[in-house]
This record gives C-alpha cells, sequence and structure tokens, in this order.
C-alpha cells in the first residue's frame, strides 16, 4: 500500500475501510505519516482516534504505605509456621506462590475504580483457591497432587492477569500488555533480590564486626520479607514509577534471540556426537523439556514487545529459526514421551509432561506459521501478536485440569 493511495481516496470511505482491514498495521504506519504532513484533515484525525482509543479504566496510583502493608502482611503470613502448629512442610508448597501472586492481584483490584463484577469474580476465585489448598489432602507420595500443587500457581497467575487486564481481558492489545508486565516484573524482582543480597551481607558484616551475630534472625525474617515481597515491590516499581513504560524484557529477548539460537543448535549438534538419547534418560528429558520453556518464552516477549513497523529485520529471522529448531525439539521430546508410555506404562507424571508437550507444540506451530506469513506477505503483525494472546486461556484450562481434576481422576494418588 502507498501512502499516496490513502490520501487519493481520502474521501472514499469505503475504499478506505477496505485498505485497513487489507493490512491493519500497513495502514496504520501510513495513517501515523500522513497525519503528520497533513494535520488539518478531519478524516486522518477520525482514522487516528478510531485506532488509537483504548476503553476508558479508572486506574488510580496505591499509596507507599499500602504498598508497606501489603508487604507486611504477605512477609507475616510467610512466618504463620513460625507462630503457629502448622506444619511448613505442608504450608509452604501451598501457600507461598499464592502469598507472592496474591498481593500483586490486590494491588491491581486496590488500583482499578470501580470495584465491579471482574475484581468480585477474581476475589471469588482467589478464596475458592484457598479453600480447595486447605481440603486438598496432605500425601507426600502422590504423584497427582505433586502435579497439582506444581500447576495451581499456573492457576493464579490467570487470576493476576484478570486483575491486571480487568475489563479489557478480551483485547489482544491488554493480554500482551500482561506478558510485557511478568517479564518486566521478574526482570526487576532478580534485580531486588541481588540488592536485597549485597544489603544483607553488608548489613550481617557490619554487626559481626562489633560483635553481634544476626545472620540466622536476618535471613529468618528480614530476609523471607525481602523474598516474598520483591515481586509486589516490582510491580509498584513497574506500575507506578515507570508507569508501565520499561521494556527490558522485549529488549533481553532480542538480545538474547540470536545466543539462544546458537545454543539449541550447538545442543542437537553435541547431542548427536555423544549420543544422547531422551528415549531413555530420563534426566536428559527433563533437560529437553526445560529448554523448551524458556526458547519459548524468550520468542514470546520478543514477538510481544514488537514495535509496529512494516519492515522486516534480521532479528524476525531469527525468531523463525528458533522457534523451528524449538519445534524440531519439542517433536523430539513428544516422541520420547510415547515411546516411555509404551516402555514403561502409564503415569501421572507422563500424563502431565505429555500433555504440557502437546501445549507447548500446538503454541509453537501456530507462531511459527503465523511468523512466516508476517514475513512472507510484510504484513500480518496483528494476527501474529493475536496468536499469542488467543492462546493464553489454553494455559489456563490446562492448570485447572491438572490442579483439580487429574488428582480426582486418580483417587489423589
Amino acid at each position: 500500500m502507498r501512502m499516496n493511495l490513502l490520501l487519493e481516496n481520502i474521501d472514499n470511505p469505503e475504499l478506505l475501510e477496505q485498505l485497513y482491514q487489507e493490512s491493519p498495521s500497513e495502514f496504520e504506519t501510513h495513517l501515523k505519516n500522513s497525519l503528520e504532513n497533513n494535520t488539518e484533515s478531519e478524516t486522518l484525525k477520525v482514522w487516528g482516534a478510531r485506532l488509537s482509543y483504548r476503553p476508558p479504566i479508572s486506574q488510580r496510583k496505591i499509596s507507599l504505605s499500602l504498598l508497606v502493608v501489603l508487604c507486611l502482611v504477605t512477609g507475616i503470613a510467610a512466618k504463620i509456621p513460625a507462630f503457629s502448629f502448622i506444619d511448613g512442610n505442608w504450608y509452604y508448597p501451598r501457600f507461598i506462590p499464592l502469598l507472592v501472586i496474591c498481593a500483586p492481584i490486590i494491588y491491581f483490584i486496590k488500583t482499578i475504580q470501580p470495584f465491579g463484577a471482574i475484581q468480585k469474580a477474581i476475589s471469588i476465585g482467589v478464596l475458592t483457591y484457598i479453600a480447595y489448598l486447605i481440603v486438598l489432602p496432605a500425601k507426600t507420595d502422590s504423584a497427582s497432587i505433586t502435579m497439582a500443587l506444581i500447576h495451581i500457581p499456573l492457576f493464579s497467575l490467570s487470576l493476576l492477569a484478570m486483575s491486571f487486564m480487568s475489563n479489557n481481558w478480551k483485547t489482544t492489545e491488554s493480554r500482551l500488555g500482561f506478558i510485557r508486565y511478568l517479564g518486566e516484573m521478574g526482570i526487576f524482582t532478580v534485580l531486588i533480590l541481588l540488592g536485597g543480597i549485597v544489603l544483607a551481607g553488608l548489613t550481617v558484616s557490619l554487626f559481626s564486626a562489633i560483635g553481634f551475630s544476626i545472620e540466622k534472625w536476618y535471613m529468618n525474617y528480614v530476609g523471607v520479607l525481602g523474598v516474598v515481597s520483591s515481586p509486589i515491590v516490582a510491580t509498584y516499581i513497574y506500575d507506578s514509577v515507570q508507569d508501565r513504560g520499561s521494556r527490558f524484557a522485549p529488549m533481553l529477548s532480542n538480545v538474547f534471540s540470536p545466543l539462544f539460537l546458537i545454543t539449541v543448535v550447538a545442543y542437537l549438534g553435541a547431542t548427536i556426537y555423544q549420543g544422547r538419547s531422551p528415549f531413555t534418560d530420563r534426566e536428559f528429558l527433563i533437560t529437553f523439556n526445560g529448554l523448551l520453556l524458556v526458547v519459548l518464552a524468550v520468542t514470546i516477549f520478543s514477538v510481544s514487545g514488537k514495535v509496529k513497523t512494516l519492515q522486516i529485520t534480521a532479528l524476525d529471522y531469527i525468531n523463525i529459526s528458533l522457534v523451528g529448531m524449538t519445534l524440531l525439539l519439542n517433536m523430539v521430546a513428544l516422541c520420547a514421551i510415547v515411546f516411555r508410555w509404551l516402555e514403561y506404562g502409564v503415569t501421572v507424571n507422563r500424563i502431565v509432561v505429555t500433555g504440557a508437550n502437546i501445549l507447548i507444540f500446538g503454541n509453537l506451530v501456530l507462531l511459527l506459521k503465523q511468523y512466516i506469513h508476517h514475513v512472507k506477505s510484510g504484513c500480518g503483525y496483528e494476527k501474529l501478536q493475536e496468536t499469542i494472546a488467543k492462546y493464553l486461556p489454553v494455559y489456563t484450562v490446562w492448570s485447572i485440569f491438572v490442579a483439580i481434576l487429574l488428582p480426582v481422576i486418580f483417587w489423589f494418588k
């Protein structure tokens, strides 16, 4: 599409709509350039307002005092076994992930006004989550319960997503915004924890120098408080301080995409050279699956932060290659899992690993297909991001199945 084509048909609303429907990203780019040179055009202003409109949300920043209260409540809740008869081995695997994720949920619920149906649904979801954790049998030797405890935090991330997106949860931009938030929050959390480690070392050393041994007390209380409250502090930095404007996660993903591509290719080559096989080596298969998750995350963060431009860059080809190589790894992993099914029988762990690999496989196939279309046609940027956004509920459904239905199917064994 030529920019002149848009200007030549500025009085033809039907054709303008057709041009937009055929290539939304290209239309937006030309519209932006046209507005810069034709600031008085009412038609272009209307189109600009239409494409830049976002449903209004009454959002306010929380105070530092409320942030401190959330941190203190989270820290105290993390120490409940130390002040009560509750067994820490039962409490911590169930409730620590909830505590870490629940604080940001409360944060976003407090920032969105008024308190509407979405917020009520989230509150009911959190209470139901807590009730389920309480009644879930305490069987340390149960594979189904172990898998449930591993996947329940994934469901709590869905509640966090709903609190972040509020009434805009159906829109692609809101879902991509949540992905970017997770990346930024993760980076800020790591930086906070690194700073906390330096502070802890300095504090313990200073007090040791004057004859006070506070290491055990400091780690048991201040250290625990810092670890469990770091995600909510990171959320506050991203939302209130940075005003959701930081882009560290996409930037780091773009930097590491070529490095991960080199790593994946070298890893496959070394695997073939050494004759290692995921078909018989369980730890090797676990490493395979871990690599799949990391590469998928890097690709998703890179695409979610992709700048709206018609230009196809080298990074796009790197991402396509990375997704393609990861898809190859995924197929090998699936074949290995099927082999272990046939060889060793059906277990809860194998069902979960198989389902997770199928989910990732479907995600990678759709992403690769749309990415290739995007590069070949020079358009389809929105479809590429929609592919990511629309797939997120699939992981929510999967987490509910593993956390609730699977233990019941296997009678909590």
